[in-house]
């Protein structure tokens, strides 16, 4: 069961003495579950403003801790900061102001009011009301009570702010910060979240989410540090395999010596010699059993794949014979229902469809002169439905292209299925060398048996002995830990693909509406990665964003986000978005209006900002009835360029939407 969680809903800002903004000194806002646009040209602080909604929420910090502990959670890494002057340098110093810059932040939170101040001079939290009461604790920077454990944090506002944050949003504190910088924030660098995993360093947001969200968290905590042991006991058996070479190195030194000597060779060195060799090829089969169980649970996925695909098939093999009906019936829209059938009666069976007699006549009529009536001869007209040919193509296509996936899949499976059977003979002449091996170690531990002289190097095989059984000890207890990790993870994927239907499905209400075609998500593991949503852009895995083009996934993305805050909504909340209009061609431009307008058929806000430019988004978004609008306006308050003040076409475009937005 997924976690019921509650996400701030916007109210106010007020920012007070923020240069930046001169002609705004004491600017309050009050947000609209609607569209809130954030209107400017380039330089005017459009970004910074949404920065400071944002700094409003969770101050500075752009990225929470990191999940990643040492063994035993000795160390945490700490959360990451903006600078402290993030804000206090960009003021215009030559605006000359007698208070500090400060911005005070009202939002809901399960219908409980906050009230936050912060500065913007020095990035610290200086007061917070909750229900109208103020909340103790002394004040502190941000970078500074990082630094802190958690034990003295508790004397801070910052660590009382963050516990109510929990008490009534049901997420952490750093949860927040997650959902505020990943998911309700699409910034202007355009970074998407739907494919990125985390390689280059950013969050791996589908992993957060999915783990922590569509469970209960503490389910993701117990399968963590299940795979932390596994980690840490498959490292010391690694540490004791290094031990055991150390010995086999040191015994192969001795060989070579013996062997430029009249000494007879030690059955031990043998001995050694022969485990390792062992070792090594248990190891190898080790690996083609890992390797043919990849392969069998990737043509699992594969066939499962196929059976989908089967399905949607068949699916439009019915789509497909209703249009035909249709059109038929839209083509000949005035012949009597039966006439087709007269038609074939007579060219098939040579007979007249009324009485049955023999037709010859009939037969050369209908052939000869089709688009004439056989009884009256006057002239067929045809009439033909374009909606329904276009929709018949589109069937057709989609058909083709299930046909072609299965065929491909299918000739993978054949193709992972040959390798398997080179892995199987590998396997049996790797485990035939082995038993070889084994009958060689038993003759040299009996001829040293029956040796009358002790062994010198007798001990070395006991401490090579030692260390083989704490190895395979260790890697017992990693193998166990590794078990119930797969165990949980499993579990987890389960309670997922509870959901996957329904995050589907409000992910294609909105990817669809912008693109046109049919889209879905699905649930895989590729290219030997964890398992993962995909897009299914008209019938098409997409597995790298480059297989779209720029545009396409940017709304993608945006259709990911607003299924998440969809799939999770319990109140209204809010989501940002910077220039989204600035990677759209015009034929675009209503369909990506048409995504934010249905995110808002169920009551949330919107934050858009753009730059005065000829493009309809705009108009689009301003133009839609029953939605509420309003704008900050940051040409009333903002320091305009020379360029700016004296462009006449800015103007009449801000005045334009401002006064339908007031009308």
């Amino acid at each position: 069961m997924s976690r019921q969680i509650y996400l701030p809903e916007l109210l106010s800002i007020n920012i007070k003495n923020y240069t930046l903004y001169p002609n705004g000194l004491d600017y309050t806002y009050d947000f609209v579950k609607g569209i809130n646009l954030i209107l400017g040209g380039n330089g005017m602080g459009k970004t910074t403003f949404v920065n400071i909604i944002k700094f409003g929420l969770i101050g500075l910090y752009r990225k929470a801790k990191d999940l990643t502990r040492t063994y035993k959670d000795r160390a945490i890494v700490k959360r990451l900061l903006y600078p402290s002057d993030y804000f206090s340098a960009r003021k215009d110093d030559s605006v000359k102001t007698r208070d500090e810059a400060m911005v005070t932040l009202i939002f809901k939170i399960h219908d409980t009011r906050f009230e936050v101040c912060r500065s913007l001079e020095d990035g610290s939290l200086r007061a917070v009301k909750i229900g109208g009461k103020s909340l103790e604790g002394a004040i502190i920077a941000e970078e500074r009570y990082e630094r802190l454990d958690e034990k003295t944090q508790e004397q801070y506002i910052l660590c009382q702010y963050e516990k109510k944050i929990e008490q009534f949003s049901n997420l952490t504190f750093d949860d927040l910060i997650f959902f505020v910088n990943e998911i309700l924030f699409f910034g202007e660098n355009h970074t998407t979240v739907l494919w990125n995993d985390g390689i280059d360093g950013r969050t791996d947001v589908q992993n957060e989410l999915f783990n922590k969200y569509f469970n209960e968290p503490s389910l993701d905590r117990e399968r963590q540090e299940m795979q932390r042991q596994a980690k840490y006991y498959d490292s010391l058996s690694r540490h004791k395999s290094e031990d055991m070479r150390v010995i086999t190195k040191l015994l192969d030194k001795i060989k070579i010596s013996n062997t430029d000597s009249s000494t007879e060779t030690s059955p031990t060195v043998d001995i050694i010699e022969l485990k390792g060799q062992i070792e090594t090829i248990a190891g190898e089969l080790s690996s083609i059993q890992a390797s043919q169980s990849e392969m069998t649970r990737e043509i699992g996925i594969l066939q499962g794949a196929i059976n989908r695909d089967s399905l949607q098939a068949n699916k439009l093999d019915k789509e497909k014979r209703q249009i035909e009906r249709e059109m038929n019936a839209s083509m000949w829209e005035t012949l009597h229902p039966m006439y087709n059938a007269f038609v074939k009666n007579i060219q098939l069976n040579h007979l007249c469809p009324i009485c049955s007699h023999d037709a010859e006549d009939l037969v050369a009529q209908v052939n000869d002169s089709p688009m004439r009536c056989f009884v009256c001869g006057n002239e067929i007209h045809q009439s033909v439905n374009e909606g329904l040919a276009a929709k018949y193509r589109a069937i057709v296509s989609a058909h083709k292209a299930l046909y072609q996936g299965i065929t491909n899949k299918q000739l993978k499976i054949k193709a992972i299925e040959e390798t398997q059977s080179r892995l199987d003979n590998d396997y049996r002449e790797k485990d035939l060398y082995r038993r070889t091996l084994l009958q060689q170690l038993r003759e040299q531990e009996y001829r040293r048996a029956r040796s009358s002289e002790p062994d010198r190097l007798q001990a070395l095989d006991d401490e090579y002995n030692k260390y083989a059984r704490e190895k395979a000890e260790y890697q017992k207890q990693s193998e166990e830990y590794e078990s119930k990790a797969l165990e949980l993870t499993s579990r987890i994927e389960e309670e997922i693909l509870s959901n996957v239907t329904r995050f589907s499905a409000i992910f294609a209400s909105y990817a669809e509406r912008f693109l046109g075609v049919s889209c879905s998500l699905e649930y895989n593991s590729y290219d030997d990665r964890p398992k993962r949503f995909y897009p299914v852009i008209d019938g098409k895995i997409r597995k790298q964003e480059e297989s779209m083009s720029e545009s396409q996934r940017f709304f993608v993305d945006h259709s990911f986000r607003m299924s998440i805050l969809t799939f999770f909504y319990q109140s209204p909340s809010f989501y940002i978005v910077e220039t989204p209009d600035s990677s759209l061609d015009l034929s675009y431009e209503k369909n990506a209006a048409e995504v934010f307008l249905q995110f808002l058929q169920k009551p949330n806000i919107v934050i858009v900002t753009s730059n005065l430019n000829n493009s309809t988004f705009i108009d689009h978004l301003t133009s839609a009835t029953g939605i509420e609008l309003s704008m900050v306006g940051l040409l009333d308050i903002a320091k305009q360029s020379t360029i700016q003040g004296s462009n006449e076409r800015i103007k009449v475009l801000y005045n334009g939407i401002k006064k339908r937005i007031e009308i």
